[in-house]
């Protein structure tokens, strides 16, 4: 009888074979553990400018991170007081897609984005566990607390990703910003975030599907000091909406700061399995008091 002779895979080749699979988990994970959020170049514009905008996505270096590559835009739009056009100039340079728009008149704009949506198939647990790596723990505390899953294997759901800024061209001019976008999504202000310096509130209403959304939890960020971003990670404090859907937020740091949020909701519609979860983020530039 002839004997077949096992072949064994040697030590090193074993151990390269786990360490490729821990990188693999590795990698999964931080690909999926990042915000996306859109940097103006200023603040503020001359009459007549070109605004130019900086979309990234990254984990814990808010402002810094990594270019959202331009076929991921399925939407892009600058919206003002009376007006909304199409975003159609872009391209990638260096770490940042760059948007780039001419506005036809002086005034406040909001500038939004919209991700190719996802769908996936997942276990209740796997969706919380989704949530949680995708910067909605707190959603993902609701979703746990009310136990909206109940009764189900299995989910399938849509998750679709926004991003928002305001800028100033010119001086004066209509105000934009308590104008709703008509994104799954938003941060809607109250008050003017073009004005806000360290000291005050700001008070933004959130709008999932057009209504407002109580009890939704958020968090901000501030931007890390450019020396001390190597090392350090982004300070996220959490806060959560009223019953009427409005968060007030106390700002304590000058510079750029990035809130965000995310929101889970049954599909219109669909079945009892069918679900939206929607990621949205909203930048603006806090002053100093002099």
């Amino acid at each position: 009888m002839r004997t077949t002779r096992r072949k064994h895979t040697s030590a090193p080749t074993a151990r390269t074979l786990v360490a490729a699979a821990a990188a693999m988990v590795s990698l999964a994970s931080t690909a999926l553990a990042h915000d996306t959020w859109i940097i103006p170049d200023l603040v503020a514009f001359a009459a007549n400018a070109t605004m130019h905008f900086n979309v990234r996505q990254g984990g814990t270096k808010f402002p810094a991170g990594t270019a959202v590559p331009a076929e991921r835009i399925v939407d892009a739009r600058i919206i003002g007081a009376s007006s909304s056009a199409k975003i159609t100039e872009m391209g990638v340079q260096g770490t940042s897609l760059q948007l780039h728009h001419k506005p036809a008149a002086a005034g406040q704009y909001l500038i939004v984005i919209g991700l190719a949506p996802r769908v996936f198939r997942e276990t209740p647990a796997g969706v919380i566990r989704f949530l949680k790596a995708e910067g909605g723990a707190l959603e993902a505390a609701r979703l746990e607390r009310e136990n909206a899953f109940a009764g189900l294997d299995s989910v399938i759901f849509t998750h679709g990703g926004y991003a928002a800024t305001i800028v100033e061209i010119g001086t004066g001019g209509p105000r934009a910003f308590a104008k709703p976008a008509g994104i799954r999504l938003e941060f809607v202000p109250v008050n003017d975030p073009s004005h806000v310096q360290v000291g005050d509130t700001l008070h933004v209403r959130m709008l999932g599907s057009g209504s407002p959304v109580a009890g939704i939890g958020i968090e901000l960020a501030t931007g890390l000091d450019s020396a001390g971003a190597a090392t350090a990670s982004v300070t996220r404090v959490p806060f959560t909406a009223d019953a009427k859907g409005v968060v007030h937020i106390p700002l304590a740091k000058a510079g750029p700061v990035m809130l965000r949020s995310a929101y889970a909701s049954r599909k219109a519609g669909g079945a009892a399995r069918e679900w939206d979860v929607s990621r949205t983020t909203f930048v603006f530039n806090v002053g100093t008091k002099h």
